[in-house]
């Protein structure tokens, strides 16, 4: 079965003496459940910030993309200006231009240790089925995590192009020939997949040259 949210805890004390700080934890309480306080959210931004946690700064970012209350926005406004020096909201879209700034500079903001386990369980709050997409192997991804953001789009909500039936190119004569294709080429067999076919579809199951393929774009 799909693995489903495992909500942490969402409190903790700040760090002390007896306590040390926790970048693990201050995500974890940065968000975990839907029912979180808003004054739960800022006694973990503060910490983060008093930490100068710059792992905290892919997670805040994420996160964005899930919440629209102005009070919410504006202490992940504040959290980001103190951890990057950057004001997002001066560019809106902020959570565009957070991303494209942080995409060349993720190797500096690498996230806490717990970063999967925290993922799985925020997208799980999404759709449960999303949450298998990053449980099947863990360790063996080979692209970063962070860049891995939800589209906005429940699991299956987008009906994907499932071994579509081929044509030669003499019969694909509905083409026209400024028309784009993604062209695709495995062990010696080649294939073409018009983009006017695949827009509606976003990504297409296939299998070329033995292999099996996920195409998207």
């Amino acid at each position: 079965p799909a693995p489903t949210a495992t909500p942490a805890p969402t409190s903790a004390p700040a760090s002390t003496p007896d306590h040390p700080y926790d970048p693990n934890n201050t995500m974890w309480r940065i968000f975990s459940t839907t029912d979180q306080t808003f004054e739960a959210l800022e006694l973990a931004l503060d910490d983060a910030v008093a930490a100068n946690d710059v792992s905290q700064v892919p997670i805040i970012v994420e996160i964005m993309r899930f919440s629209g209350a102005p009070a919410v926005m504006d202490a992940y406004r504040e959290a980001l200006v103190s951890l990057t020096g950057q004001d997002f909201w001066l560019d809106p879209p902020a959570w565009n231009a957070a991303m494209e700034w942080l995409g060349p500079r993720r190797d500096e903001f690498p996230p806490p240790s717990e970063y999967l386990d925290w993922k799985v369980n925020i997208l799980g709050l999404i759709d449960p089925r999303m949450a298998a997409f990053f449980t099947a192997a863990p360790g063996s991804e080979r692209i970063d995590l962070t860049e891995a953001v939800w589209g906005g789009v429940r699991t299956d909500g987008i009906p994907d192009l499932q071994f579509a039936p081929t044509l030669t190119p003499d019969e694909a004569d509905y083409l026209e020939p400024r028309d784009r294709v993604f062209g695709v080429s495995i062990n010696g067999e080649h294939r073409a997949y018009p983009l006017r076919i695949m827009n509606p579809h976003e990504m297409a199951n296939d299998r070329l040259g033995g292999e099996p393929i996920a195409l998207a774009y």
